[in-house]
């Protein structure tokens, strides 16, 4: 039987990662979401903008090496669109979707029960407003909590660290910042006003990961 010349790209590839000891990790994780409020100008005075606390969850996929290592990696938080000025405050629910690849380097190296890492990888992330549109919002001269969509361009930077607890299971501790442009159509400055920017997302999480 003939084998596709990419199964058999597929074979040699697999034996010489597994030459140089490579290893398979999956895993899922689960933590906070804390998002970084941006200021919002208007000619009669300024509120804040963004998204208030919510709760994040997610898997990844990839390769572990002597040092580093490499995942493809997918987040779904939950996060309330937000405006605040003083006591007022309009909220909007929300949620949000990052796809993304990491390069993480270790500190120490394959086998070693702990294993401290740094991680910078890049994707995509989308933005979703869910709530129920009404006819009139608080805080709507500042900015309009909508229902839509909008992906953005994604850098990831952060680390954690890898515990293993058996020759199958890691414990992994981490804390990612999740930076993208503001979503300025879902939460939409109203006319006159300015919002922009870089936005930080800030998700410390903890997961468990099984090594093949």
């Amino acid at each position: 039987m003939r084998l596709p010349r990419v199964a058999w790209v597929g074979l040699l590839a697999g034996a010489l990662s597994s030459a140089q000891g490579e290893s398979v990790e999956w895993g899922v994780a689960g933590g906070g979401s804390f998002f970084q409020g941006k200021s919002v100008t208007a000619p009669f005075g300024s509120a804040q903008a963004g998204f208030a606390r919510g709760f994040a969850a997610g898997f990844w996929g990839g390769h572990n090496y002597r040092w580093i290592g490499g995942e493809i990696r997918y987040l779904f938080a939950h996060q309330p669109l937000e405006v605040a000025s003083g006591a007022a405050r309009a909220d909007f629910r929300g949620q949000s979707h990052a796809i993304h690849y990491n390069l993480l380097i270790h500190a120490a190296p394959a086998g070693a029960r702990v294993r401290p890492f740094a991680a910078v990888g890049g994707g995509i992330k989308g933005y979703r407003g869910t709530g129920t549109e009404r006819l009139y919002q608080p805080l709507q001269e500042y900015a309009l909590l909508t229902k839509t969509s909008q992906w953005k361009g994604l850098l990831v930077l952060g680390g954690g660290l890898k515990w293993t607890l058996s020759p199958r299971v890691v414990l992994r501790l981490e804390v990612y910042d999740y930076v993208t442009e503001f979503p300025e159509k879902v939460i939409a400055p109203a006319p006159g006003a300015r919002i922009g920017g870089w936005i930080h997302n800030v998700v410390p999480a903890v997961g468990v990961g099984f090594q093949f």
